[in-house]
């Protein structure tokens, strides 16, 4: 990679517990198993997250793809919010909003950091869960399903 060349977040990312946290003291330490899979091609942001945090319940999925233009585009997929919106920021981040009745009720920013882990900033203002900050952090996933990177802790 060019000093100058962003480092890519396409992939599949898994969450490092240790290193996460929530505003409201509630990220599920012991139990949060979260894959995220991004792909950014063509304008275009594919995504795609297995959620199995809570062992009584099926896994839930999350996908969408939408184009990063920065305008609102309609989601059927959840009832917290009826829009997203995505964007690339100029150092390479990618910003996700989602809204309702045309509010933003989660806003996100992806990066990648200095450790080679995929960070996740975001505000969730949504009803009816208890709204929070968060700070999140993934692994890399190689294609056997093998974290790539081990953040040390």
């Amino acid at each position: 990679m060019t000093p100058s060349a962003k480092p890519s977040i396409n992939g599949t990312w898994a969450i490092e517990r240790q290193l996460s946290s929530w505003s409201n003291g509630l990220f599920p330490h012991e139990s949060m198993d979260l894959r995220v899979s991004l792909r950014i091609e063509n304008g275009n942001l594919f995504y795609h997250s297995v959620n199995r945090t809570n062992p009584d319940a099926p896994p839930s999925h999350f996908r969408f793809d939408i184009p990063l233009d920065n305008r609102p585009h309609p989601f059927k997929g959840s009832q917290r919010f009826d829009h997203l919106r995505g964007r690339l920021l100029p150092n390479g981040a990618l910003e996700i909003l989602k809204l309702k009745d045309s509010a933003v009720v989660l806003a996100e920013i992806w990066r990648r950091d200095s450790d080679h882990l995929l960070f996740r900033w975001g505000v969730s203002c949504s009803a009816p869960r208890s709204p929070k900050a968060y700070t999140e952090y993934f692994s890399a996933i190689d294609p056997n399903g093998v974290r790539s990177h081990a953040a040390s802790f």
